[in-house]
């Protein structure tokens, strides 16, 4: 039974009266696992009872339990009622139980003197859940509307003073009908993790971020996305309103509920999911599907699978392949380009919704955005930034230069010349033509070197500080500075600049010395040495300068250092290589012996620097004499234990569990998902998830599945289409097409990071997304997994199998790199100066161990074929084209093998690797 605690009588306005409950200082249970506090109506304290770190994951000052509601007769306006904003009117009353476990307030909405509209809301904490409810009621005697009714959630969610590890929680978030689901976790992804399901039949279809004001849920939504569409805001699920019949009819009621509960990890989360008659969701090999690839998606949950609907039925094959247990597998393929929606029709009457995006080819995207850059550039002598590759505005289809700055604030004008936006573009331009080149694009890069870059935005060998790069807001304004100081003339110490442009300079020195048939401005060995001495000047100049060193921060595209090293040895450029391993091996030392806040970049909270501590972390276990320590054993230990905290870090700002395109395999910054998504740490930080899922990770095939699905995400940024689709989904039109979007806006509506409003969908300028797609062409791999989920599965090609072989087409757009991860072993086959031929499969024959693959046409002269080879069993094999031995090699314990074939014929393009013994015999 309730205790009525404090009665009072009414208060009449002419417009509003109203009447509600609050609650005392606390409430709970003895046998709790929640330790909550409640002040006037609303949970101010959740935490954890027996917590390893004193979390409380709601805000300080927040509130939550009240909720936010529009409502209306016939033709009035919308009225809103603010529950928070209430709570301190002098008609109040509370109730709660005797145990103190349940608490209830109930609000009276009055308007002319009469009531219109009853909402209750209660708080019950049992011993593992906090259930929470609302339920409205119409008072009148005609029908009423609701248009919005949402719960705000006031999470501790500011990293901007964080405790590094426990003091703030992250949002990871899935609004989509009855299936959707909300967890927060800290960063050192210690549980338990908060989680927030809906229960009793009620779904959640829309959110909006207001800020401090907290991340609100709508169980109606059809006035707040109203308001939104009128200024240009887009959704993609339905938004719906509610209709109360009048006093005393059947549905002049209706509750809503919700669940909070523990989960301690990620498959905990995942169990709840099943347990509250929600979705589990996997996909393979993202969400992304280019169309020349099929998707498969497991949903599994106990209730049952009615239908799945596709949004463009006569574009979209979806077959169900499985069923087993709890789970249902299907397969999907899609031909029309841009969003495509799936509808999960489920349960008694329920709905999820699983939504994908279409592109083209990744090869063709690759090609495409290079074609792109190339043909955007200024070639004008006249001008001072004659060679840039410029900015595109995909709406307004204009190209950005300094003398046309479009819709970019003052302060952020650097986007169209230098930084991470305008550095971005040569360095995979430059990338790109190491992979496909184009004698267009490669004379495109060289013009830039030439009249952009050196003696421009980069000082020359004959300057105060050789290769030293200059920073915001252009190279120009910090030349002609009257300002001889780190703000004028000396402004090159920014660290980020350097690495951009050392994988320029390297990308030219591959395409000079791998393609004879393409003609460059310079010799391979002065674009090599430009390389060296950029990445050099990454540690030195802005550490003279300003006292910034590169050491302590994870860079973009710095990784390719390492191999930058082996071909300085290789060409016998051995000072500069050691140089250069001094530096980065001193970065290695700093990064996995001192403990660094892996979260720290420029701004306090950041998920920038997990491609690059996952090569510090991977170095440092090949090399541990790097990490100086006197014991050998702790070497290897502290790699390994560095290794796997960022590893979880990098996967804690991660979209998982959320099954959406935009959200799955993307990074999140500390807007946790609401804003900016997709952006270029989705392919850098998605490269180490799938390189620890090929080669660290005891259970690899979660992190196979996230991160290929990072690898495919950001593609979904290339405006890229054919004449039928005019040319790209985002941005039609044929002028547009090879452009892209710096990120995706998940909100119907919002401000990029340029602060330009915006609707949901890609960005309208590239900004930094070619930083992803550098990351992108170095992770670029087929993968075959021998998945506990799927079976045997391709990720990034097309697959056949029989009872002796497997085959597998290589569709993952660079054709240099395969995997295949089996229960005992994983077996890497990668290649340096050719690639597999299209559309040919590569073949293991699993009998007798053997490979068979067909490469391209060799353009060298040569002919030379350098493969690596790891994961094969101990033994002698033997490499042959066309039944003529080229090769042998031994291998022992799993090693990598670095073969290089000579004087192989160029049109030599069928290979296999076989046992010794099994060629012998043959």
């Amino acid at each position: 039974m309730f205790a009525k605690r404090l009665t009072t009588t009414l208060v009449h306005t002419s417009l509003l009266t109203l009447a509600f409950v609050i609650t005392g200082s606390a409430i709970g249970r003895a046998d709790s696992s929640f330790d909550v506090a409640v002040e006037k109506g609303s949970l101010t304290q959740i935490k954890s009872v027996g917590d390893t770190f004193d979390t409380n994951y709601l805000r300080q000052d927040g509130r939550l339990g009240g909720v936010v509601l529009r409502y209306k007769q016939d033709q009035d306006p919308w009225s809103q009622i603010r529950t928070d904003d209430l709570v301190d009117s002098p008609t109040t009353l509370f109730e709660e139980n005797p145990d103190r476990s349940t608490n209830k307030a109930v609000f009276q909405i009055h308007k002319d003197g009469a009531s219109v509209l009853t909402v209750e809301t209660s708080i019950e904490v049992t011993s593992n859940e906090i259930l929470w409810s609302a339920t409205v009621r119409n008072d009148t005697s005609s029908p009423l509307r609701i248009g919005d009714l949402s719960l705000p959630l006031p999470m501790n969610s500011d990293f901007s003073t964080q405790h590094p590890g426990h003091s703030s929680v992250f949002k990871h978030s899935f609004i989509s009908g009855h299936g959707s689901f909300l967890y927060w976790m800290r960063s050192n992804s210690v549980g338990p993790y908060l989680m927030l399901t809906p229960t009793n039949n009620t779904r959640l279809e829309y959110w909006e971020n207001h800020g401090k004001q907290g991340f609100h849920i709508f169980f109606h939504s059809e006035a707040a996305f109203a308001d939104a569409a009128e200024r240009g805001g887009t959704w993609r699920q339905p938004t719906t309103g509610l209709t109360l019949a009048a006093k005393g009819k059947p549905t002049d009621t209706k509750t809503f509920s919700l669940k909070f509960q523990w989960a301690e990890n990620y498959d905990d989360v995942r169990r709840i999911l099943v347990e509250e008659g929600l979705i589990d969701v996997h996909v393979v090999p993202g969400m992304v599907v280019p169309n020349d690839l099929t998707a498969k998606f497991a949903l599994r949950t106990n209730e049952p699978i009615k239908s799945i609907e596709a949004e463009f039925p006569h574009h979209t094959s979806v077959q169900r392949i499985s069923e087993s247990d709890d789970t249902t597998i299907y397969q999907v393929k899609f031909s029309r380009l841009g969003e495509n929606r799936l509808t999960v029709n489920f349960g008694d009457d329920k709905q999820t919704y699983l939504e994908f995006f279409c592109t083209e080819p990744i090869e063709t995207l690759i090609k495409k955005r290079g074609a792109f850059i190339a043909s955007h550039q200024i070639r004008d002598e006249s001008k001072w930034y004659d060679g840039l590759l410029c900015e595109w505005n995909m709406e307004t289809q204009v190209m950005l230069d300094p003398s046309n700055y479009d819709r970019i604030r003052s302060w952020r004008i650097y986007e169209i010349t230098c930084d991470d936006p305008g550095l971005s573009k040569p360095a995979f331009l430059a990338s790109k033509n190491a992979e496909y080149p184009v004698q267009s694009e490669v004379e495109a890069l060289d013009y830039y070197i030439e009249y952009f870059v050196w003696g421009g935005l980069q000082q020359t060998t004959s300057e105060p500080y050789p290769y030293g790069i200059y920073g915001i807001l252009d190279w120009r304004r910090n030349r002609e500075s009257s300002d001889p100081g780190p703000d004028g003339r000396q402004h090159m110490w920014r660290v980020y600049d350097y690495p951009h442009i050392a994988l320029m300079y390297y990308g030219m020195y591959k395409v000079a010395s791998r393609h004879p048939e393409i003609e460059t401005k310079l010799p391979a060995e002065q674009y090599l040495q430009r390389a060296a001495r950029t990445a050099i000047a990454m540690f030195t100049v802005p550490d003279k300068l300003v006292g910034w060193s590169a050491y302590y921060t994870g860079l973009y595209n710095e990784l390719a250092y390492v191999e930058l090293i082996e071909d300085l040895e290789n060409e016998g450029l051995t000072a500069d290589a050691q140089e250069l391993r001094s530096h980065w091996e001193a970065k290695v030392r700093h990064f996995v012996n001192d403990n660094p806040n892996l979260f720290g970049s420029e701004y306090p909270f950041d998920s920038t620097g997990f491609e690059s501590t996952h090569a510090l972390a991977t170095y440092a276990l090949r090399h541990p004499n790097s990490l100086q320590l006197s014991d050998p054993n702790e070497a290897e230990t502290s790699a390994r234990r560095f290794l796997d905290k960022q590893m979880a870090a990098n996967v804690f700002c991660r979209g998982w569990i959320e099954p959406t395109y935009y959200h799955l395999g993307s990074d999140y910054r500390q807007q946790a998902g609401d804003t900016y998504t997709l952006s270029y740490m989705s392919q850098m930080g998605g490269w180490a998830v799938l390189d620890y899922a090929l080669h660290h990770a005891s259970d690899p095939y979660p992190y196979a599945r996230l991160g290929y699905a990072s690898y495919l995400s950001s593609w979904a940024l290339m405006n890229t289409g054919t004449p039928d689709s005019n040319y790209g989904y985002w941005y039609p039109g044929k002028a547009n097409d090879g452009a892209a979007g710096g990120g995706f806006e998940p909100a119907s509506r919002g401000h990029t990071w340029l602060g330009q409003p915006h609707h949901r969908g890609s960005w309208y300028y590239s900004c930094e997304e070619d930083l992803g797609f550098c990351g992108a062409l170095r992770m670029a791999a087929t993968v075959v997994t021998q998945d506990p989920i799927f079976g045997m599965t391709c990720l990034g090609g097309e697959l056949h199998t029989t009872d002796t072989h497997i085959e597998a087409i290589p569709k993952d757009g660079i054709r240099r790199r395969f995997h295949a991860i089996f229960q005992d072993r994983t077996i890497d086959l990668s290649l340096k100066t050719r690639r597999f031929a299209t559309g040919f499969p590569i073949r293991l024959e699993l009998a007798r161990s053997g490979i068979q693959f067909e490469l391209e046409a060799s353009k060298s002269p040569k002919g030379e074929c350098h493969l690596n080879i790891a994961g094969l069993a101990s033994g002698r094999y033997v490499v042959e084209t066309r039944g003529t031995k080229c090769a042998e090699f031994d291998v022992q314990d799993d090693r990598l093998i670095a073969i290089a074939l000579e004087n192989v014929p160029g049109n030599a393009t069928s290979f296999t690797i076989t046992p010794a013994a099994a060629f012998s015999t043959e």
